[in-house]
């Protein structure tokens, strides 16, 4: 079990995608299809870091019975695309060794709101338009009032667990590769 964490916008499902492509023998699991950490309000995620930012109080329902499913076989190896590597005790447990994208905040953000304004390029009436740019500033708000700070603590918590780091930044290709052969070498 390969755990893949690193920021939102940081390239965890470029990277899992492109190492399920180089690696056909891999399932792949991602995160994102079982948390809802990420759609409560900013102010209850805020809230949850200043109570201490206990990883093991997010509820993430069916995750570990997947994954220790997914552990079993048939596949060689299973891409686990994470938040929370292993800090988060119910799925961490499953993970033998766990690649941190260490994928700078300015860049991780900026794809972020790549990925915000993409669609707003086509919209062509100005009310809806002018309601989604609010909606892109709004974000970029909370990232400067909260955001930021609750990567930092991910970055803290989750990256000093990490087996492999890689620059979240550099080439894919070149990426791929190094997480690939650390996995073969790691993982017979």
């Amino acid at each position: 079990m390969v755990g893949v964490a690193g920021p939102a916008g940081g390239g965890k499902s470029t990277l899992v995608n492109a190492l399920a492509a180089a690696m056909p023998d891999a399932a792949v699991i991602h995160i994102d299809s079982y948390q809802k950490i990420t759609e409560q309000p900013i102010g209850e995620i805020v809230r949850w870091a200043e109570r201490g930012a206990d990883f093991d109080e997010l509820e993430i329902p069916q995750l570990a019975d997947d994954l220790a499913r997914l552990k079993q076989g048939p596949a060689k190896v299973v891409l686990f695309e994470t938040h929370f590597g292993r800090a988060h005790r119910d799925s961490g447990r499953f993970i033998d060794l766990l690649v941190w994208l260490d994928t700078p905040l300015d860049v991780a953000l900026a794809r972020n709101v790549m990925d915000q304004v993409a669609p707003l390029l086509q919209v062509r009436e100005a009310a809806p338009l002018r309601e989604r740019l609010g909606s892109v500033q709004r974000s970029l708000a909370s990232y400067l009032q909260d955001v930021r700070r609750l990567r930092l603590l991910q970055r803290e918590r989750v990256a000093a667990d990490a087996d492999l780091v890689i620059d979240g930044a550099g080439q894919l290709d070149a990426m791929v590769e190094r997480a690939r052969l650390e996995i073969l070498r790691r993982l017979p």
